[in-house]
């Protein structure tokens, strides 16, 4: 199967920026290693890459610490594009846990790990739970644009991005209550954000568009 969102090597670099910093030079050498077999789509190696990198983290920073989160949240991810999608669903769990922790503040950072526990529950086809983590993010979202007006544009089109995939999961639970009229309509909602959000990157697009043909199937 095709990886589904490509766009995850943008946020891994920006999420992960501050390990550049770290003062173990091992650790910065792990992370450029993941980012390197990660465009190279060789999603098994970046994983194995981010593990080492992960076990310098606990050594340096200890379990407890938004760095070694955002290493655990880039496993899960990596185990994701590897289809394990229950152990992403449990690690990303703890990432939640730990950001609720450690961040006070609404921050893009837990949006960030709910949305791909979202995106690890609908894999699973656990559709209402889901549901309830992709509305836990777009609450977090309209509390951060609202109290940051000057970063409205990167964080309104994350966002949408955000949205798009709600609205792609509740299509896929209308479907499963043979609702099949208002999935159809949530889907294109979706579409048309996927469209203007993804930029060149479209296999979240693309697997939407598999889903509508069968959804026209069943009409």
């Amino acid at each position: 199967m095709q990886s589904f969102f490509k766009i995850f090597f943008l946020f891994f670099l920006l999420s992960n920026c501050k390990l550049l910093y770290s003062q173990s030079n091992e650790l910065r050498e792990e992370y450029r290693q993941t980012n390197k077999y990660f465009k190279e789509q060789n999603f098994s190696k970046a994983l194995e890459s981010n593990n080492r990198a992960l076990e310098l983290s606990i050594k340096e920073f200890g379990k407890l610490h938004l760095t070694t989160a955002t290493l655990y949240e880039n496993q899960a991810r990596l185990l994701m594009e590897l289809q394990d999608y229950e152990k992403a669903e449990i690690i990303l769990r703890e990432v939640v846990e730990t950001r609720n922790e450690l961040i006070e503040d609404y921050s893009p950072e837990l949006a960030e790990a709910l949305d791909y526990l979202a995106l690890s529950l609908r894999k699973q086809n656990k559709l209402e739970k889901a549901i309830i983590e992709h509305n836990k993010v777009l609450n977090i979202m309209g509390n951060i644009i609202a109290n940051n007006p000057g970063q409205i544009s990167e964080l309104s089109r994350r966002s949408a991005l955000y949205r798009a995939r709600a609205y792609y999961t509740k299509g896929k639970l209308l479907i499963k209550q043979d609702n099949f009229s208002e999935a159809s309509g949530n889907f294109a909602i979706a579409s048309k954000i996927f469209e203007r959000t993804l930029g060149k990157n479209k296999k979240e697009l693309e697997e939407l568009k598999i889903d509508m043909m069968k959804l026209k199937e069943k009409n």
